[in-house]
């Protein structure tokens, strides 16, 4: 599943930045979905739509291993995300991404997912 919080536009579609962010909202994911982060994998993902247009997004699925199937709901982890990143502010979160190290979106795109799944 992916997570496409609607960011794009408000970073003027700065694939690096958004990219940044995105890996400080991975981190997040867990605890703003109140799951388990050992029974989920997050991980960005460079997503192609239905135009074949590639842009980053935060893909969300169970752990191998896990015992358990997390049941993703697209509109409630839509609702949460976005309403945890309006409560943080855009701003808030353009300054976090410049505190934690991450990738560059060519670096994604050559990848496709990150970190890679092993």
């Amino acid at each position: 599943m992916s997570i496409e919080p609607n960011i794009y536009d408000q970073l003027n579609s700065d694939y690096d930045l958004i990219v940044s962010c995105f890996e400080y909202l991975r981190g997040k994911i867990p605890t703003i979905l109140n799951i388990d982060r050992d029974d989920i994998e997050v991980f960005l993902v460079s997503f192609c739509n239905f135009s074949g247009q590639y842009y980053p997004a935060i893909g969300i699925r169970d752990k191998v291993d896990s015992k358990e199937s997390v049941n993703f709901d697209f509109f409630e982890i839509d609702e949460k995300v976005e309403t945890w990143l309006a409560n943080l502010g855009i701003e808030n979160l353009k300054q976090k991404a410049k505190e934690i190290k991450s990738i560059d979106w060519k670096t994604l795109q050559e990848l496709k997912e990150y970190p890679s799944q092993i």
